[in-house]
């Protein structure tokens, strides 16, 4: 008889243990779920940190350390910037704008950017080669989003895809590149 008793105690145990296990779990579960799913809470953090933390280009961050800048006047890569900046206009439009550092490479991370502006839209774009993600990144401040515009938001990105493809067809464009960074140290 005092047998049956301790197993009946040890499984009472067992399932007190397990039920406030549960029991938390599915606390935990609850708030996490009404914290993910409160639409203008999250909405809120998303733009005060938007608002906080512009988002940086790569070329306003340290994680690909030392850039060589390529320009028109770059011997052996001028050719090279004006042929991307051209083809850039006449993918998107005539309107593109290109700074004088807008081409960079990236030696110790083995990429490169390109960044340029559409100034009647509001807008400023960058190319990424060798990025994780898309590559392709816009940053638009109260453009009117309409037939137009969309398609010239589609057209940045086709612009995209030729520009990384040219890079890649011209194999040797990276290498030489790496080298001509590392003589200019």
């Amino acid at each position: 008889m005092d047998e049956n008793r301790i197993t009946k105690n040890m499984l009472n145990t067992l399932r007190k243990d397990r039920f406030a296990k549960e029991v938390n779990a599915a606390k935990a579960f609850v708030n996490e779920k009404t914290e993910k799913d409160n639409f203008l809470t999250k909405s809120k953090v998303l733009m005060e940190e938007a608002v906080m933390n512009k988002k940086k280009t790569l070329t306003e961050s340290d994680d690909h350390g030392r850039s060589f800048n390529i320009t028109k006047s770059t011997p052996q890569f001028g050719d090279v910037r004006t042929s991307q900046e051209e083809m850039v206009k006449k993918a998107i439009d005539d309107n593109v704008q290109f700074d004088e550092d807008a081409l960079k490479y990236y030696p110790d991370a083995d990429d490169m950017t390109l960044d340029g502006r559409i100034p009647s839209l509001n807008l400023n774009f960058q190319f990424r080669f060798n990025d994780q993600g898309s590559g392709c990144y816009v940053w638009i401040n109260a453009m009117a989003l309409n037939d137009d515009n969309t398609r010239t938001i589609g057209k940045i990105n086709d612009a995209y895809a030729n520009w990384r493809n040219s890079i890649i067809q011209d194999g040797e464009l990276m290498n030489m590149l790496k080298k001509a960074a590392s003589d200019n140290d």
